[in-house]
Parts: C-alpha cells; structure tokens; sequence
C-alpha cells in the first residue's frame, strides 16, 4: 500500500494542486485510507491550515477537491488526450440521488465540474447510504465507484474542509 499510496501522491500533485515550484516547507499530510478511498490535506507549512483537501479512489481516477473556489469534483485517466476548454456534463448517480454537473475545466487527462454549496451535503449524505456511485463523463460508458470504505476517507475531507452539519447549518469554510 505504501509504494501505491505514494505513487497516488505524486499523481495529485500533478493532477489537482496548480503547477509552481514547490516550496520545502509545503506537505501533503494523508487524513484517512479506507477501502480504495484516500483523504488528503495540503498545507504551505506546518503549521498553516490546509489550503486544499481531497478525497479520492484513485482506482477509478475520481476526486472530489476543495480549496478557496469550493468544492469541485475531477475525473482522470491518464490514457485521455483531451483538447483545451471541452464542453459537456458529468452526471453523478448515488443510490436515489442523481445530479448533473458542466464540465468548467479541463487538462488533457482531467475534467472538472464545480458542486454548488447546496448539493455537497446531500451528496455525501447519499455516499454514506450507498455502495456504489455510477460517473457519466458526456456519452461515454458510465464509471462504476465502490463507495466501500469511503465513509471514514469522505469524513475527513469533510472536517478538513469545514463541510458538516445540516444544510441549514452547514459548517465554516476554513479557507476564508
């Protein structure tokens, strides 16, 4: 787990932080590992409060990030070679709950969707429920996720980016 964990690591970095000269101060500190799920928080220094966390099942190359701009859900795979500024939806299926979501960004082996505030806490709730979460990239063949584990992983992502509570109480984001 060790060798994959940090080959996952070096794959975040390149994937999900901006690119920029790395300062040796910086840290990307593991929260959980549970199941094929992994929660992470990145700090400038030891002793500042995360800038960026995500949780992720590498083994189906999806994430969801949060930072300064909220929370925003990738999907990768290092097999694509996609164009600059792609257009088109992502539909997310867990359980009963379903939403559809505009790609916003893209690199040549990621796409990105923002997940408004109102939809974070209703999807995490309906991770906890289910066993799997059905990815539809535009019209390619939906991506199965096992939502096995993720649980304990999806937790600390929440607590490290202040999302909790109920949607009428939401939580603090720790990035203002």
């Amino acid at each position: 787990m060790s060798g994959y964990l940090s080959s996952f690591c070096m794959v975040l970095i390149g994937l999900l932080f901006a690119p920029g000269v790395a300062r040796a101060d910086e840290r990307l500190v593991p929260l959980a590992i549970s199941g094929d799920w992994v929660a992470l928080a990145h700090q400038t220094s030891i002793t500042a409060r995360p800038d960026v966390c995500l949780v992720s099942n590498p083994v189906n190359g999806v994430a969801f990030r949060a930072g300064f701009e909220g929370v925003q859900f990738r999907a990768s795979n290092s097999g694509w070679s996609l164009p600059t500024a792609v257009h088109g939806t992502i539909v997310i299926l867990i359980g009963d709950w379903t939403s559809s979501f505009e790609i916003s960004d893209n690199t040549d082996t990621m796409v990105n969707v923002e997940v408004p505030n109102d939809i974070v806490l209703p999807m995490f709730s309906a991770m906890d429920k289910a066993s799997v979460m059905t990815v539809t990239i535009g019209k390619a063949k939906p991506i199965l996720v096992s939502l096995a584990g993720s649980t304990r992983a999806t937790n600390a992502f929440r607590t490290c980016a202040g999302i909790g509570g109920t949607p009428k109480a939401p939580g603090a984001n720790p990035f203002e």
